[in-house]
């Protein structure tokens, strides 16, 4: 892919608005200090509106300005930047119609989990984190894809919202695999405590990306200023 200096823009521009948004909390965490910040949105975000390159660029660039503006928020410390980044990747697969690298990087992470001890004990966690992967390994990944091209909002609406929930639980998994090694201490009684209570933080951060990003992607269509990211 060729990067233009309107890329280039949009890289600084929405790096910019990823850093910002790694300084807003969103939930807290059970079991470790620290906070979950809208950097889960915004990673989801990006990636819908631009792509897993530009988007996942400016996500990664973002969130690692993020870290130090906001200490508290870099639960996983420097790895803090990776679910973001994997999440905006992950949306952004499922908008060029390659879903299936957005499954790979969730069961990746998903194996990094239960290769810990305490993964193995608390294997039915990451269930709906497993949805994520079902959806994106499917035809309809493809489908949400392909209706990012159509000029009718009820289309690009159905793609937005199936990228994004790829998008939110691809950073969701990556973050609960990397926080298994990272809070290696951690017992298996936090890890069940919060099994059915993720999955509504996942879907409150689907809410509001697809609230934002179906207006925000409709207007950027109907200006034909897709071409310029596309």
């Amino acid at each position: 892919m060729k990067i233009t200096p309107v890329h280039v823009a949009l890289i600084a521009v929405f790096a910019a608005l990823q850093a910002v948004l790694s300084t807003l909390p969103f939930t807290i965490t059970v079991g470790v200090e620290g906070q979950i910040t809208l950097g889960l949105v915004g990673g989801a975000l990006i990636g819908v509106l631009f792509g897993p390159f530009i988007g996942g660029l400016a996500v990664l660039i973002g969130s690692f300005i993020g870290v130090f503006m906001n200490p508290a928020g870099a639960i996983l410390g420097i790895f803090t930047v990776i679910p973001p980044f994997l999440g905006s990747v992950g949306a952004g697969c499922v908008k060029i119609k390659r879903g299936y690298v957005a499954g790979g990087i969730i069961l990746a992470a998903l194996l990094l989990f239960y290769a810990h001890p305490v993964g193995r004990g608390v294997i039915a966690y990451p269930w709906f984190y497993i949805v994520g992967m079902v959806v994106a390994f499917s035809p309809l990944a493809y489908v949400a894809g392909s209706a990012f091209s159509s000029k009718k909002l009820a289309k690009p609406a159905l793609g937005i919202v199936v990228a994004s929930l790829v998008g939110v639980l691809a950073d969701g998994m990556a973050g609960s695999g990397i926080a298994m090694w990272y809070f290696s201490g951690l017992p298996p009684e936090i890890w069940l405590s919060i099994m059915f209570i993720y999955p509504m933080e996942r879907i409150v951060a689907l809410v509001i990306t697809s609230l934002i990003a179906i207006p925000v992607y409709y207007g950027l269509q109907t200006s034909g200023l897709t071409r310029f990211i596309e």
